[in-house]
């Protein structure tokens, strides 16, 4: 699939956008294990993207501290910038986690048919 143009919405506007995404992947009804292995590729490199995101927002919360967040408690910066770099971590490992699954599910499409329904 070729990559898409970088998004120029505002961030509240992609980030629901994302959230209904999200909502419509868990509640979708019957997928086949070729569409499975799709699925997992685009959630990796959505988790991947997502981690980046998150990291750069720690380090804007980071580095706001002497200018445009000065008049906030140093404490409570510190403890969201480590907040969001623990989810863009959490993020990162668990799409390392499913990397991991690709071929496991790759596999299991060879053997049952990718058009076999789970």
């Amino acid at each position: 699939m070729p990559e898409l143009e970088p998004s120029v919405l505002p961030v509240t506007v992609a980030a629901s956008h994302l959230r209904a995404c999200a909502a419509e992947l868990s509640t979708a009804e019957a997928t086949s294990l070729g569409e499975l292995t799709a699925v997992i590729g685009d959630v990796v490199a959505a988790q991947r993207h997502l981690s980046g995101a998150l990291a750069a927002l720690a380090g804007r919360v980071h580095d706001g501290r002497d200018s445009t967040l000065a008049a906030v408690p140093s404490p409570e910066l510190a403890a969201l910038a480590e907040i969001l770099q623990a989810a863009a971590s959490a993020l990162g490992y668990s799409a390392d986690a499913l990397t991991e699954s690709a071929p496991l599910a790759r596999s299991l499409a060879e053997f049952a048919g990718t058009d076999t329904r789970l």
